[in-house]
This record gives structure tokens, sequence and C-alpha cells, in this order.
């Protein structure tokens, strides 16, 4: 599951945040069939820590523009955007 974000600092203190309890994350550029702008980043991360991803972001006052689940499809990468 990918967070986008607006910044790699902000993705960072996410990332250092969610390390100091032991979770690993991934901090990647944003995919650009998932940007107006051609630019931001995301955090890579296991579905199931989508709630803790999201509270943790929450604390550090990092608003999170979107939660994208992956899958490949005929051995391409798709994005899903989470409601």
């Amino acid at each position: 599951m990918l967070a986008t974000v607006a910044s790699s600092t902000s993705a960072n203190r996410i990332k250092r945040s969610l390390m100091a309890s032991g979770i690993n994350t991934i901090v990647v550029q944003t995919p650009a069939p998932l940007t107006k702008e051609g630019c931001g980043y995301s955090i890579r991360f296991d579905d199931s820590l989508k709630p803790t991803v999201e509270q943790t972001a929450s604390e550090l006052g990092i608003n999170i523009r979107a939660f994208y689940s992956e899958k490949t499809v005929d051995g391409k990468r798709k994005y899903f955007k989470e409601i």
C-alpha cells in the first residue's frame, strides 16, 4: 500500500516515527499516474499497517493526500485509491 504526502520531509518524518516503533516502511517517489504535478513522495508499507500509518501521520500533523493499494494486473503495476 502507498500513502502519498507532499514532500520527502513529511514522508521521512513518518518513516522515522514508525521505525522507532519497530515498523519498517520505504519512502519512494510517488508513481507518475498518481500525481497531477508529477512530484510528491509516498510511504510504501504492508496493507495491515494502514491504521498505524494514518495515526502516526495525524500525530505528526502531516496530511496524507491519499492511500492506494497496489496490484499487478497483466504484468503491470496498477494503483487503486482507497476510500
